[in-house]
């Protein structure tokens, strides 16, 4: 018999005496008052060698989306309040103590005395009001581009002076406390502000540019553990490392205020094939490789490899096109739901063990799940009468995944996208593939693509509330699918304001209910992401949020 993805899962866990459910990393190092870190290589025995599964495409938190610019982001720029290593929840970072006023409209951050960017700036109140007032501007709009998704306007419902925004405004009270004005209380606040997407950076810096792969980049100074490279430091970095683009050189910041990583600099290679990450892996090459293919489990097991799973805190799903005009028909989205044989993918080998078929778009840890929203069983020829009382007549309709890469919600997309197309031609609709390169943004090129019709997408909990997943759907994201629902929108607002956590929910299930029967995007499963780690690696601290800070890798010594 051969043994399940669990057993070898389990197996490659033995080492370290954790199961599926115990997935939190080591403590975080207490901060001290006056500890530094050495800014140079201290020998190539430290140095750390990251596989991610794809390439970042920015420095900049306030401009940045996508998984791959955040892990490297969290390792350089710090947010107000971090994210709890055990439970998820938020917690003191550069703010050391958080209060809200008794009607919630009044935040009151008391930052930690002393903080320095690594470009020598102080980071007072000062420079986190320059902050926060530059992410409530909307940017400037450019002629013929599409509107991209939002973290602003997600938490506080539209930039600065925008109907349905909520942000009053920000100001200083001395050197170190900022206080946020808000018209009404936001519930998921404290959490979203744990987001990589809300890290402080210094404004000094933010028309700072240095050369990256020959491009000319934006590149904040932050307060984390680690500080960007130089050009230098990436010269004498590279020399043992393979050739590659947007590779990212980490070195520890001199003016972090604790104590200096267990680990010296950081490379992070963007191997986009799970085959190259598993090979750079057994070479020796690479310490750590994130997103695990289950295919790669029994060679990784045998060689005695640790494997670490992450809590499940993502969903997978086929986005749809309101705008399309075929798509824009409710009988063709029921007919794709219907269709696509969602159990299948769940349990085939795309996926570990444990992934869950998915019916919402809201993972089942954040409790909104609601067992009377519409469901769609696999029912081809239910599909086929729908299809028909669509109007449909065999026009082409694009299907855009990305390809050559991966995510933690996405550990072989092509094989997903392969699996539902097959489903959907087999209800008569003409399917396009359009793969979308490794070197392109793939949300952007969602977004400026006015002819698709549905596209693979997979989020990843950022922070650990409902709102998260649901208010991109509804407004932030809209560009996405170009679903507009007000009750929907109006029940977001009331959620994020509401008190009682027992009416909160009752509002988030009825959105769940709702997008259920508008259908802007089909779930699929909710995903079950793992990373390996050579014998260098004594620990390394998984999250459900990908809250993984470098700075707290331990590797063995020798």
């Amino acid at each position: 018999m051969q043994p399940s993805r669990r057993a070898l899962l389990g197996a490659g866990l033995g080492a370290l005496g954790l199961g599926l459910g115990g997935c939190a990393g080591t403590p975080t190092p207490a901060p001290s008052a006056s500890g530094t870190a050495a800014a140079t290589p201290s020998g190539p025995s430290r140095l750390l060698v990251v596989g991610a599964p794809g390439r970042p495409f920015t420095r900049d938190s306030a401009r940045a989306w996508d998984s791959e610019s955040f892990r490297i982001i969290r390792q350089v720029l710090e947010t107000l309040l971090g994210v709890d290593p055990d439970t998820g929840a938020p917690t003191p970072r550069l703010a050391e103590r958080h209060e809200v006023s008794a009607d919630g409209r009044v935040h009151a951050f008391h930052l930690v005395p002393g903080l320095v960017f690594d470009d020598g700036e102080p980071c007072d109140a000062d420079a986190v009001v320059a902050n926060v007032r530059r992410w409530a501007q909307a940017p400037a709009p450019v002629e013929g581009s599409v509107p991209m998704p939002s973290s602003f306007v997600s938490a506080f419902g539209g930039h600065e002076g925008e109907e349905g925004s909520v942000y009053a405004g920000v100001e200083a009270r001395g050197a170190h406390e900022v206080r946020l004005r808000l018209t009404s209380p936001l519930r998921h606040l404290a959490a979203a502000l744990s987001s990589p997407a809300f890290a402080i950076s210094s404004p000094a810096s933010w028309e700072r540019t240095v050369p990256v792969d020959g491009v000319e980049t934006v590149t904040p100074a932050g307060t984390g553990p680690y500080r960007w490279a130089t050009e230098a430091e990436v010269a004498e970095l590279s020399r043992d490392q393979p050739d590659g683009a947007d590779v990212a050189y980490l070195v520890p910041s001199a003016s972090h205020r604790g104590e200096e990583p267990a680990v010296r600099p950081v490379v992070v290679h963007p191997w986009g094939r799970a085959t190259t990450r598993l090979r750079e892996l057994r070479r020796g090459t690479a310490d750590v490789i994130d997103v695990v293919a289950p295919g790669q489990l029994r060679p990784l097991v045998e060689a005695g490899t640790q494997v670490l799973p992450r809590d499940p805190l993502a969903v997978l799903y086929v986005g749809m096109n309101l705008d399309h005009p075929r798509i824009r028909s409710q009988y063709l989205r029921q007919a794709i739901a219907y269709a696509v044989d969602r159990p299948r993918i769940a349990a085939s080998d795309v996926f570990l063990e444990g992934t869950r078929l998915a019916h919402d778009l809201v993972p089942p840890a954040l409790g909104v799940g609601d067992e009377e929203a519409r469901r769609y069983d696999v029912n081809p020829a239910q599909a086929r009468r729908l299809v028909e009382l669509s109007g449909y007549d065999g026009e082409e309709l694009e299907f855009l995944y990305p390809a050559g890469t991966a995510r933690p919600s996405m550990p072989e997309p092509e094989r997903v996208y392969a699996m539902v197309a097959q489903d959907l031609g087999a209800i008569g609709l003409h399917i396009t593939p359009v793969p979308v390169p490794a070197d392109h943004d793939y949300l952007r090129a969602v977004v400026s693509r006015p002819t698709r019709a549905l596209h693979l997408m997979g989020r990843n909990g950022a922070y650990r509330d409902p709102h998260a997943f649901l208010e991109p759907f509804a407004r932030s994201w809209r560009a996405e699918t170009g679903y507009r629902n007000p009750r929907v929108i109006q029940d977001v607002d009331t959620a994020a304001s509401e008190q009682d956590d027992e009416a909160r929910r009752g509002l988030f299930r009825r959105v769940v209910r709702a997008m259920a029967l508008d259908l802007p995007a089909l779930p699929l499963v909710y995903p079950i992401s793992a990373l390996a780690t050579g014998p260098r690696v004594a620990s390394y601290p998984t999250s459900p949020q990908l809250d993984e800070p470098f700075a707290r890798v331990h590797l063995t010594e020798g």
